[in-house]
C-alpha cells in the first residue's frame, strides 16, 4: 500500500490499541455539569414559585388596603360635605343675626332719640303733682 513502511504497515497500523471500547467522554465531569445545571434550574423554579406566592399575597394585601382606603375616603368626603353645609348654614345665620342686630341697634337709637325729644316736653315741662293740686285749689278759690 502507498505510504507504508518496509513491512507494509501504515501509520494507523502501527498505532497502539489504547481504546478497548467506544469513547464516551468524561462522564463524571458531565454529570457534575448537568447536575449543577439541574440544581440551578431547581433553584430558579423555587425562586419563581416563592416570588409568585409573595406577589399574590402582597397584591391581596394591597387590594384590601385600597378597598378600605377608598371606603374611608368616601366617608370622609361625605363628612366634609356635610360639615361644609353646616358651616355655610352657620355663616348665613350669622349674617342674618348680624343684620337683625344692626336693625335692632338702629331701632334702639331711633327710640332713644325720640325719647330724648319727648322727655323735655313731657316730664320736665309738666308740673309736679303737688304743684297741680295747689294750682287747682287756687282756681277753685278764685271762683
Amino acid at each position: 500500500p502507498p505510504n507504508s513502511d518496509r513491512e507494509g504497515k501504515t501509520v494507523s497500523d502501527r498505532a497502539p490499541e489504547v481504546f478497548d471500547s467506544e469513547y464516551k467522554g468524561t462522564q463524571d465531569a458531565s454529570k457534575g455539569i448537568i447536575g449543577m445545571l439541574e440544581v440551578i434550574l431547581a433553584d430558579f423554579d423555587r425562586t419563581v414559585a416563592t416570588v409568585s406566592a409573595e406577589e399574590e399575597q402582597a397584591q391581596g394585601e394591597f387590594d384590601k388596603f385600597r378597598t378600605e382606603n377608598e371606603a374611608d375616603t368616601e366617608s370622609k368626603e361625605a363628612s366634609k360635605k356635610t360639615k361644609e353645609g353646616q358651616v355655610a348654614d352657620a355663616d348665613d345665620k350669622l349674617v342674618s343675626l348680624e343684620n337683625d342686630r344692626q336693625a335692632a341697634k338702629k331701632s334702639l337709637e331711633d327710640a332713644q332719640s325720640e325719647l330724648a325729644k319727648l322727655h323735655p316736653m313731657c316730664v320736665q315741662a309738666e308740673e309736679t303733682y303737688e304743684e297741680r293740686v295747689a294750682k287747682r285749689k287756687q282756681e277753685i278759690e278764685a271762683l
